[in-house]
């Protein structure tokens, strides 16, 4: 079986206390077909440097340093999903990090089924000195606690009636995995740019709706 590229986009902006164990937990993923789209944000610390060692890797497409800041991240996220080459296509915050086996899981349903849009897994809650101190179950089980239980396939609409339109149940951009043909079929995140904060609560409800997702109860995630 063909493996399907993936690309990972890994947008920064002043992360250089975590930006090294975030680009650890790409470059070192057990699933290896990746290209990965490095990108700064005009960040004023040491980002840059550490960004520029890690562009050697011949995994890396694109090294984009912005010389004005964009002042949304969702900026960035569009550009990415542009530049993007890939069938499908994570989002890596580079204050997050992950399981090294995290895109073999979250690849494995989304290439069983041409119908599946999104993947998207169970996160710990991680403080700045990479502590676990939880995870995000109690999150959602005030909404309906069978939902999201035993690695549900579900059907997009009913996913957003039962969770998404209360709050946004994907609590991080960092655990989803798309497909890229659908971001572009919806216009990428063509979105009113003073969204600065719910930008990807948008994004999902565009993706996902007619189409089916998957959710894995594993936390593979590590959200800071």
């Amino acid at each position: 079986m063909k493996m399907p590229l993936v690309s990972v986009i890994v947008p920064n902006y002043n992360h250089e206390k975590y930006l090294v164990q975030r680009l650890d937990s790409v470059f070192n993923q057990t699933y290896s077909n990746i290209e990965v789209i490095l990108m700064d944000d005009c960040s004023t610390d040491n980002s840059i440097k550490i960004l520029s060692k890690y562009s050697e890797n011949p995994k890396v497409s694109h090294c984009i340093f912005n010389e004005i800041n964009s002042g949304n991240t969702f900026v960035q996220w569009n550009k990415g999903i542009l530049l993007a080459k890939g069938e499908y296509i994570w989002i890596a915050e580079t204050d997050d990090f992950c399981d090294l086996v995290f895109l073999e899981t979250l690849l494995e349903p989304l290439i069983n089924d041409s119908n599946l849009v999104l993947a998207y897994c169970q996160s710990n809650r991680v403080n700045e000195d990479n502590l676990v101190t939880g995870n995000w179950v109690d999150f959602t089980d005030d909404l309906d606690t069978e939902l999201l239980k035993g690695n549900p396939f579900i059907e997009g609409d009913f996913f957003i009636e039962k969770g998404l339109i209360y709050k946004n149940i994907i609590p991080n951009a960092s655990a989803v995995l798309f497909k890229r043909n659908r971001a572009i079929e919806i216009g990428c995140l063509d979105i009113n740019p003073s969204f600065k904060y719910v930008g990807d609560w948008i994004f999902y409800f565009n993706i996902i709706i007619n189409n089916k997702i998957i959710f894995i109860e594993d936390s593979l995630n590590n959200f800071r």
